[in-house]
């Protein structure tokens, strides 16, 4: 099976270096915060983010010390607000998934209150302040079942395939999107995943939280946006 990147995050936190220059922090802003880089956001980026943001030359830009991370303080900012990062092609409130990375909305209040707050190493000696009481959620540590097939069908139409569905790749050119459901023979029908502003590189396996009986006749209906061809590879045991 191909490296899932089931995990991956971010090629890079913005698209151009003369936008990343417009949103770094300055290195004189006043500290105005209780959260800090090492109590409440090292262990939030250290959960969601250095899995891509390694700051490999010409890949990403690195997230994996605080002196690496505190210039782009304000382009982390926006990217969280806008949910741009962690990169989850999935539609908010459309199946749930094993391996969802997005952050929290309390983690997102975290990092905003960072570098809104002149994004501070560590607490004042003098003046310590209260932690936060936050524990970053780790990534989750999924296996790939064994035993695996994929069925690749069109985003249009329906299929009815034996077995457990565990899984969906999305196959999308780019700005692509599809809507995958299922159907009952009784009528039922229900969206097993929506998703949305596609990249042709992505080969990212979406894992359901909970896998679906696909015994009794239900069947896996697809609709797709353009542009261009789509497609959705079925993964079931």
């Amino acid at each position: 099976m191909r490296r899932l990147r089931s995990f991956a995050l971010a090629v890079t936190i913005l698209g151009g270096a003369g936008v990343m220059g417009t949103l770094k922090l300055a290195a004189h802003d006043r500290v105005t915060t209780a959260v800090t880089w090492e109590r409440e956001i090292a262990p939030i980026v250290a959960a969601h983010c250095t899995t891509c943001h390694t700051g490999q030359p010409g890949t990403t830009v690195s997230l994996a010390t605080y002196e690496a991370a505190r210039p782009w303080a304000r382009a982390i900012r926006q990217q969280v607000l806008t949910r741009r990062m962690p990169i989850w092609r999935a539609a908010r409130g459309y199946g749930e998934f094993a391996n969802d990375p997005t952050l929290s909305p309390f983690e997102i209040t975290l990092i905003v209150a960072w570098a809104d707050g002149g994004a501070p190493k560590s607490a004042p000696l003098k003046s310590p302040a209260p932690a936060i009481g936050v524990a970053a959620r780790a990534l989750p540590l999924f296996t790939a079942p064994s035993s695996l097939r994929e069925q690749t069908m069109p985003c249009t139409g329906h299929v009815t395939p034996a077995g457990t569905l565990l899984g969906l790749r999305p196959r999308l050119t780019a700005g692509g999107s599809v809507r995958v459901a299922a159907a009952w023979p009784n009528g039922d029908r229900r969206i097993v995943g929506w998703f949305r502003d596609g990249d042709p590189g992505d080969e990212a396996i979406y894992w359901l939280r909970t896998g679906l009986d696909l015994r009794g006749g239900v069947s896996i209906e697809a609709g797709g946006a353009p542009p261009g061809p789509c497609a959705v590879s079925l993964v079931i045991r």
